[in-house]
């Protein structure tokens, strides 16, 4: 025997110590823990908001806490938890879609698991091996609580698999990433018109697969397919009203003209369609004011992506785009152009059936929330969207489809 292999076999094992933070979305620090005990088949004591799991040598020590405690420990998993999305937030990172959404993942997290373990080691081989395996339960965890863990003061946010979502450095080893989420309790929705989840559940399909992270418990829209919407004359005059403020607008604000000027531009196209009584309060005081500040006149011009919409609910254009890019204005005034009277506009016009209307209502819904939201968070919009152009279909399709009880075209509710 060697000297070596003789100071190996008589070298004292060191008990080694090591931490992790786990964040995640349940609630209930006692379905937390039962979960966790569901994973394993070891050896484990159950004491109240601990769980210690055994093998050997090597223990892992789990100890759910939640904000919502009173007390020391419900300050401090308030403490971490918001610690976590600060620390994230303020990480200037260029993986900026990466950095939103695991912000979002980190603010609905409501339980803080914080992890200790331990196991002997005589040497570096066998402590990278034993922690190479103390990784494997705790990972585990991770993925099967949705959640996000850090280990000991990396400060690298490491999802399920062991991947760094993001590091102190702004990097990732991930090319996209989405929040975990929970699911809706099952009565959620109880009394809703089936049609109305199905549609709520086809846009949040749609938003995943494009990358946009929008929350769950947005309200739905119950309005039915089957329930008498727009009329087309309606949907007529409202284009044509549309059309004069823009164009107006344009002249206004983009050519400089006077008052008189662009009244005189847009009479004869008033004329032909009859529209005098198609404008709704607000865009007749807004026609009727020779005072209009510069703000009213950009405010008015954006009528040309309502416009947009109305001639693709007339079926003039089948190009109802992805709201990432402003409209293409003359082409929109080359289809009203096409039929430049009521008449020929009524006779071109098919208008969508109100259950395509609704589809594109509530899309467009849990788009303008997460435009309005990355604004409050002071972030741009997702995904390169344009959030001006997503408020404003907000107003075209919940108008068209009739939602908030057929309201008049001032009174649509753009909230989120």
């Amino acid at each position: 025997m060697g000297l070596l292999d003789k100071f190996k076999k008589n070298a004292v094992p060191e008990r080694v110590n090591g931490a992790a933070m786990l964040f995640c979305p349940l609630p209930d620090c006692r379905k937390v823990l039962e979960q966790i005990e569901e994973l394993f088949h070891m050896e484990h004591v159950n004491e109240g908001n601990n769980i210690t799991l055994r093998q050997g040598d090597m223990e892992i020590v789990f100890v759910a806490v939640s904000p919502e405690e009173e007390g020391e420990n419900g300050r401090y998993a308030r403490e971490q938890l918001q610690g976590a999305a600060g620390y994230v937030y303020q990480n200037e990172t260029p993986l900026l879609e990466i950095k939103r959404s695991l912000f979002y993942h980190l603010r609905q997290c409501k339980c803080l698991v914080q992890i200790g373990y331990s196991f002997d080691s005589a040497g570096p081989g066998e402590t990278k091996s034993k922690e190479k395996q103390i990784m494997a339960p705790i990972l585990t965890v991770t993925e099967t609580l949705q959640g996000v863990v850090t280990l000991g003061n990396s400060m690298a946010m490491l999802n399920g698999r062991g991947q760094v979502i993001l590091d102190k450095a702004g990097k990732s080893q991930l090319e996209d990433y989405m929040p975990s989420e929970l699911p809706l309790p099952e009565d959620w929705a109880r009394d809703a018109p089936p049609e109305s989840l199905e549609r709520r559940n086809r846009s949040m399909e749609l938003l995943r697969e494009k990358g946009i992270y929008v929350t769950p418990w947005l309200p739905l829209l119950w309005e039915k397919a089957e329930e008498p919407g727009r009329r087309v004359e309606e949907v007529c005059a409202r284009a044509a009203a549309l059309l004069i403020v823009a164009l107006y607008s344009e002249c206004r604000v983009g050519e400089h003209m006077s008052y008189e000027d662009a009244r005189k531009f847009v009479a004869p196209i008033l004329a032909d369609y009859g529209a005098e009584e198609y404008f709704s309060p607000e865009e007749k005081n807004y026609l009727d004011n020779p005072d209009s500040t510069e703000k009213e006149q950009i405010q008015f011009a954006w009528q040309y992506e309502n416009l947009w919409v109305m001639e693709w609910a007339l079926g003039l254009t089948d190009d109802l785009f992805w709201p990432d890019r402003i409209c293409d204005v003359p082409a929109s005034a080359r289809l009203m152009q096409n039929h430049p009277t009521m008449e020929a506009l009524l006779a071109a016009a098919k208008l969508r059936p109100r259950k395509e209307l609704l589809e594109q209502a509530d899309l467009i819904y849990r788009l303008h929330w997460a435009c309005v939201d990355a604004r409050v968070m002071g972030m741009p919009a997702p995904r390169n969207l344009d959030a001006g152009v997503v408020m404003e279909r907000h107003r075209s399709l919940f108008w068209l489809a009739g939602c908030d009880d057929m309201c008049d075209w001032d009174e649509v509710d753009l909230s989120t």
